[in-house]
């Protein structure tokens, strides 16, 4: 998928993480191994993981907000993309300020509830200083 001229893997929650949880599912690390065999050869590319949620508030302790549990979804999520080198990967969280979908149905929602890899543009390959 392309979104906002970036070229975009989604990944729903469902798959990954149980609600409110950050803890990589079994059927989740599976598809992260499958991710990773995909993108690991595409050498000097970097790739950012980026956490969303909708816009349900969380509030716990170890969750203050939903910027915390998307932000520590995209670092479990990292954390299992086994074969790509680390100097490759980012994490970000952007909580329920980046919605794919309206928050108004339990769909939409669901849409909103998701992990992100996105490929990181090479600035080199975009800007050409001119040469004199």
């Amino acid at each position: 998928v392309f979104r906002d001229g970036r070229m975009v893997l989604q990944l729903r929650n469902d798959v990954l993480f149980d609600s409110g949880k950050v803890d990589v599912k079994a059927a989740g690390k599976k598809a992260l191994e499958e991710v990773a065999a995909i993108l690991a050869p595409l050498e000097d590319r970097a790739w950012q993981v980026a956490g969303h949620t909708d816009n349900v508030p969380i509030s716990s302790a170890r969750f203050p907000s939903n910027w915390e549990l998307s932000t520590a979804r995209s670092v479990a999520v990292v954390k299992y993309l086994i074969g790509m080198p680390a100097e490759r990967l980012s994490a970000a969280g952007y909580g329920q300020y980046d919605p794919v979908a309206d928050n108004g149905s339990d769909e939409g929602r669901a849409k909103n509830r998701r992990i992100e890899i996105v490929l990181q543009p090479n600035l080199e390959e975009l800007i050409k200083t001119p040469v004199k």
